[in-house]
């Protein structure tokens, strides 16, 4: 016999599956395939929002599953990134908005720096007894060899004094207004100087504010038969 005949033989002879299948076969299959989509789709087809923190396992999330640019300013809670918790070298100049910078310390001292550098220069010292500046008085003068006698005001408003003078008693010169203290004032600053009555090296010399003693406005007072020393002497100008 052929192998043809031979395997139609067998087919007619295998059992018939069709007399073995029941309404209850179909019904319990079609039940598979429904709980197993339904399955699929509940796992594909959440609802919306219902999936926060609570509902993640710890360290699930990792870089590799969060979605390029997902994570926008908007998204970040406000201090919540602290920079224990950014990456050392992971922030270049690109990353950062300058204007959210505040000023560091060495960027204070060079702008106060630029600042200084923009200022006009201070005045020159005014020579008292020259042409244009107060007049020597009752027989002051300069001392030779030593500093000139002179004055200026620095940007701050503060009147500097130098010089040694020598021979006289009393007002020494008037500084002009501008120069001078407060109306009513009457500075007593201490000074260096030597002489009969300057035993100790040390003195007083008084300034006038205006007001403070008729016609003495801006007065240099000096004590008599002493070689008195401005060097050092300042004082704000207030009139």
């Amino acid at each position: 016999m052929s192998k043809a005949k031979r395997d139609g033989e067998k087919m007619r002879n295998a059992p018939s599956l069709r007399g073995h299948i029941t309404y209850a076969n179909v019904m319990a299959t079609i039940a598979v395939f429904v709980a197993l989509g339904g399955a699929s789709y509940a796992s594909l087809k959440l609802p919306k929002n219902s999936v926060g923190p609570k509902q993640l396992r710890k360290n699930a999330v990792t870089k590799l599953k969060v979605r390029k640019n997902s994570i926008t300013r908007g998204k970040i809670a406000r201090a919540a990134i602290t920079a224990v918790k950014v990456k050392r070298g992971s922030l270049t100049g690109r990353e950062i908005k300058e204007s959210t910078l505040g000023t560091v310390p060495r960027a204070e001292v060079a702008t106060a720096a630029s600042v200084a550098g923009s200022l006009s220069a201070t005045e020159g010292w005014h020579l008292v007894g020259t042409q244009g500046e107060p007049g020597f008085q009752n027989l002051w003068h300069n001392f030779g060899g030593f500093e000139t006698t002179a004055f200026y005001k620095d940007h701050e408003g503060i009147v500097h004094l130098r010089g040694a003078l020598i021979d006289g008693n009393g007002t020494a010169f008037q500084l002009p207004p501008g120069y001078r203290p407060g109306a009513g004032e009457v500075l007593r600053l201490p000074m260096a100087c030597s002489g009969v009555k300057c035993s100790t090296g040390a003195g007083k010399v008084e300034i006038l504010g205006p007001g403070a003693a008729t016609g003495g406005e801006g007065a240099v007072i000096l004590p008599a038969e002493t070689q008195p020393s401005l060097d050092g002497i300042y004082f704000r100008a207030e009139s």
